[in-house]
């Protein structure tokens, strides 16, 4: 590795970890405080989400459009609030049909109408996800427990596919992907799943807490698929420039969607 990929790298990773440093205080607020702040974080996130979405997959960038699917999104999530999880799933789908029925964007030649669809369900569910989870007993601690998983095993894949390098394991879908950093990020991220889980979750079943903190890991590992496999079928390096080190807001959505999305049905087990 000569020096410039070195610097690159160093450079990169102040700017992940400043990064980080921002959005941690950000969002453990709203996990673990039941104010409107905490509510209005998640909306905010939300728009943000939209934006960058409908920007990557959609040729049609009018602002009242962009604006019309935020409200959607933003309208979906703040129902969500007022009813059960239920019924917040049932107006999810209705509003799904409503878009595929092009009742919203029906002025234009939407050619990628279905990835409206995609990207209101895979913003909209997780997030109604996050706010049941957070009504359940120790749901904050569980939803925090989420977050480690998924933050460690993205941190130390970054950080050994950089250091180790060596094969590709999704060379066609996710080129920076190497089998090194991949596995020793869901080893890292599983160990300090494990950890977390044993001090705060008081969960007696010890195959149950390595089973749980392994398959979150590897959950993240698909959404973060996902999200490449958009950026890639609309040749999108980025979702966006607001993380610096990151991208967009999207692009560390991508692994904890699919993780809330996991957690929701293993809560059942806990």
């Amino acid at each position: 590795m000569d020096l410039d990929k070195i610097l690159n790298i160093n450079n990169n990773l102040i700017k992940r970890f400043f990064s980080t440093l921002f959005l941690i205080p950000i969002y453990f607020f709203s996990v673990f405080s039941d104010s409107y702040l905490s509510i209005l974080i998640i909306f905010l996130t939300s728009l943000i989400l939209s934006y960058e979405w409908f920007k990557i997959t959609q040729k049609h960038t009018e602002k009242e459009n962009i604006i019309l699917f935020s409200v959607l999104i933003f309208s979906t999530l703040f129902l969500s609030t007022l009813t059960n999880f239920f019924f917040s799933l049932i107006l999810t789908i209705f509003f799904s049909i409503l878009i595929l029925l092009r009742i919203f964007f029906n002025k234009n030649n939407y050619k990628n109408l279905s990835w409206l669809l995609y990207g209101f369900i895979y913003i909209t569910i997780p997030l109604i996800i996050f706010f049941e989870l957070k009504k359940i007993e120790n749901g904050s601690y569980i939803i925090l427990w989420l977050l480690i998983v998924i933050c460690t095993t993205d941190t130390f894949s970054y950080i050994f596919g950089n250091l180790i390098k060596g094969p590709k394991i999704f060379p066609k879908l996710s080129p920076s992907k190497t089998y090194s950093g991949t596995f020793l990020g869901i080893i890292f991220g599983t160990f300090f799943g494990i950890l977390f889980s044993l001090n705060y979750l008081n969960l007696e079943n010890k195959f149950l807490i390595i089973l749980f903190s392994l398959l979150i890991s590897i959950s993240g590992l698909f959404g973060d698929l996902f999200i490449s496999k958009v950026k890639r079928t609309f040749q999108v390096k980025d979702s966006g420039r607001i993380l610096l080190g990151h991208g967009g807001l999207l692009d560390r959505y991508d692994s904890i969607s699919f993780g809330l999305i996991f957690l929701f049905f293993i809560q059942y087990f806990l």
